[in-house]
């Protein structure tokens, strides 16, 4: 007579990114193939389980919990407690609860999984052309979150009742047990094609789609996290239709490919480059044009060097860009707005469009497409939003209490930290307009809600004008809470520490505008940090800016107050009146910004002379200075004028403004010039402030650091004189990532500005 089998049983919890990915089928499919029986089940934003099985069992099912979790899950860990057998017969999925106070991590919205798309393209599967396809490995999730825990219930599909086949996939172990988003074609969203008074469903709704596209037309979509604009690349009417319904002159427009062999045939596509294309982001990356002709308008992508690629991410992408190769696909939004994710409201701005492919299933959470570049080997992001938000950054330090994060007032998103995690928001726009501030609100409210944070402390940019410090200032009043000022580059530099968990650095933050300590505009500058705090060493030497918000605009303006500084003559019929603005301080602002001198030497050298999008008059003088690379062409000598005032180091541009303001040099040689002679200017003076400090890490943030050239020079130049160089990776470098550093400074105890200079 055999012995009867010893069983011992545990309570299991595990923490990490366990919801949205399939986790309880996972480990239900797991634990009957070891004979282990009991319950799982989701618990506010973790996952909690009854485990019943012998001993052997029980920490093999441990291992595979912690070191094999299911594709798009990571499980930080997994905490066990002995507790009484049950005897149970079998192991079962049950209903979930939000009992737990555990701070939640959830997956951003996957990529169709290769599973997904054969099925999508099988003639025999019963999803074939079905362009909602997903299971537990793929789809939407974010983006129609209602609450935690992720059950169909809490998100926007709870409106779509399943289908007989639908149910039993669901219910029994298969790839779409427990999928949130199944559906297909008898149940769940369809597709729609409207145009005036036509109407088509289903199959015919793609089809009719996909005809307009190949015709020349220009579609509105619905994608994952908003309303898109599609057209064919190598129409030049329909690009510039684009263009005028979107309100979009200049800026380049990305193109989606239908794969990575596409891609390649468009641009050089290295190995890290590859893997971003491919990555669960599925961002759009920025790619070296080959150098032969593409067969695009020239109005999709202008004189960039660069093409924004990337691949498709639902069925319905997959399903257009097979049938009509390479599109445009951009957001349907006009420029400066928030994006589209409302049916209503696309549907009433179809003039001008020759269609909109729809489903009805909401959208509960704007997001767009997230944009990312390679430098000199680095990752750097863009614009962080869809397929990376909401998962959280990991701080090598906890804070004591939540805190709320309210970035800037361009290119804004807040971040809510909580123990050793940062929740960064997707990217909503500029906060001047008014629908961006709008969901902004909005969207704070909801993450709140979604992963239970409050916070006890609210840190802000120091500029008083900020729209984001004015709602701050709010939140804190009505709330009772303490409110933060943090000067914006120095939230800037602490975005890299908090990356890298620098306890010290020099900072090098260049960008175009931030309100300064001393009320004066800074943009050129460098820092020695130390734990909150900060002591300002150096920076380019200021000028006096006339026009206020215009400057940031029209760059022929910022190089007559340049011309004024250095006294120059200049025959715009406005430089008299420049001159007495300055002189009488009218409507001017004191300025170190690197932004603005690089604007500065654009119109000089007659590349570009207006911004119609942020920072096209720098990308214009890169794009000259690359070319000059291209072609062998040697920089043309020029130098920053580096010297000491109050024993503050400076940084003169005087020397090259009136060597360029003759007009006597080619562009290509000068703008390469420019280039070099800043780079050489900044790795000059970050070994004059290690010669006070002895730091031997660095720190370069701020807008101007995603111009790839620059970067490239700086990075090698410091390196060489061996410094330990750190840039942005997870969050951008611009001021989409001002609230990761704003966050940092709050959980150690704010900032603190302290001099150096008297050393």
């Amino acid at each position: 007579m055999s012995m009867p089998v010893q069983k011992t049983a545990r309570e299991l919890t595990v923490l990490g990114a366990v919801q949205g990915i399939g986790f309880r089928p996972f480990v239900a499919g797991l634990a009957s193939d070891l004979g282990i029986t009991g319950t799982v089940q989701n618990n506010g934003g973790i996952v909690t389980i009854f485990a019943e099985g012998t001993q052997k069992a029980m920490e093999q099912f441990v291992h595979r919990l912690f070191s094999n979790p299911p594709p798009g899950a990571f499980v930080l860990d997994v905490q066990s407690r002995p507790v009484r057998t049950k005897g149970l017969k079998d192991f079962q999925i049950v209903p979930s609860s939000r009992l737990s106070t555990e701070i939640p991590v959830f997956p951003p919205d996957l990529p169709l999984c290769e599973n997904c798309l054969q099925e999508m393209k099988d003639p025999k599967d019963r999803r074939y052309a079905y362009p909602l396809i997903s299971c537990t490995s793929c789809g939407p999730r974010y983006s129609i979150l209602e609450q935690l825990p992720y059950d169909r219930e809490n998100t926007s599909m709870e409106e779509f009742s399943m289908c007989p086949q639908c149910r039993e996939e669901y219910t029994r172990h298969s790839r779409r047990r427990h999928a949130q988003t199944i559906s297909c074609h008898d149940c769940g969203p369809q597709m729609i094609f409207l145009h005036g008074e036509k109407q088509f469903q289903g199959k015919k709704a793609m089809e009719q789609a996909i005809r307009v596209l190949q015709s020349g037309g220009v579609l509105a979509l619905k994608g994952i996290g908003g309303y898109q604009l599609a057209c064919l690349p190598g129409k030049e009417k329909a690009v510039l239709r684009l263009r005028e319904y979107k309100r979009r002159e200049k800026k380049p427009l990305a193109i989606m490919v239908p794969s990575l062999d596409a891609a390649r045939e468009l641009c050089d596509v290295r190995e890290v480059e590859e893997q971003l294309l491919t990555s669960s982001a599925r961002p759009i990356v920025l790619l070296k044009r080959r150098r032969e002709e593409i067969m695009f308008s020239p109005a999709v992508s202008g004189e960039s060097r660069f093409l924004g690629l990337f691949l498709p991410y639902t069925g319905i992408h997959q399903m257009l860009t097979d049938a009509c190769g390479p599109l445009v696909m951009t957001s349907a939004n006009l420029s400066g707005e928030p994006i589209f994710i409302e049916d209503e409201r696309m549907l009433s701005a179809m003039q001008g469009l020759d269609g909109v492919l729809y489903h009805k299933r909401k959208i509960l959470r704007p997001l767009d497409d997230s944009v990312v570049q390679v430098v000199a080997g680095e990752t750097q992001l863009i614009r962080r939003s869809r397929g990376y938000t909401p998962l959280p950054l990991w701080l090598s330090k906890k804070t004591e209490f939540p805190i709320l994060s309210m970035g800037g007032d361009l290119k804004s998103c807040f971040s809510l930290t909580a123990g050793d995690r940062a929740y960064l928001s997707q990217y909503f726009g500029d906060m001047e307009h008014y629908g961006v501030a709008r969901i902004y609100e909005q969207e704070l409210a909801a993450m709140q809600r979604i992963f239970q944070l409050n916070p006890m402390q609210i840190a802000c940019d120091l500029h008083p004008g900020y729209h984001t410090s004015a709602l701050a200032k709010k939140l804190a009043e009505k709330r009772g809470l303490p409110l933060i000022p943090i000067q914006h580059h120095h939230a800037h530099i602490a975005s890299v520490m908090a990356e890298h968990a620098l306890s010290s650095c020099i900072g090098v933050a260049f960008d175009g505008t931030g309100y300064g300590t001393d009320g004066t505009i800074w943009g050129g500058e460098f820092f020695y940090c130390k734990g909150a705090g900060f002591s300002r060493m150096a920076h380019l030497n200021p000028v006096d800016l006339c026009g206020g918000d215009a400057s940031a605009k029209d760059a022929s303006l910022t190089e007559m107050s340049y011309r004024a500084a250095y006294g120059l003559s200049c025959e715009d019929s406005r430089f008299p009146a420049v001159c007495a603005a300055i002189e009488q301080n009218i409507n001017t602002v004191q300025s170190s910004s690197m932004g603005r001198l690089f604007d500065t030497v654009s119109n000089l050298l007659g590349v570009r002379t207006y911004n119609s999008y942020e920072g096209e008059c720098a990308i214009a003088l890169e794009n000259v200075a690359a070319a000059a690379v291209r072609e062998g062409k040697s920089p043309l000598p020029l130098a920053f004028s580096i010297f000491e005032r109050n024993k503050m180091l400076l940084a003169d541009a005087g020397e090259i403004v009136c060597k360029l303001a003759n007009g006597e040099y080619p562009a290509p040689e000068a703008a390469l010039g420019f280039h070099e002679a800043a780079a050489r200017m900044i790795c000059d003076l970050c070994i004059r402030i290690r010669e006070k400090t002895g730091e031997q890490d660095v720190a370069l943030s701020g807008g101007v650091f995603t111009n790839r050239l620059l970067t490239g020079r700086v990075l090698a130049l410091l390196k060489k004189a061996g410094f330990h160089v750190y840039l942005n990776h997870q969050v951008p470098c611009n001021d989409g990532g001002l609230s990761l550093g704003q966050a940092w400074i709050a959980m150690q105890g704010g900032p603190m500005e302290f001099s150096m200079n008297n050393q």
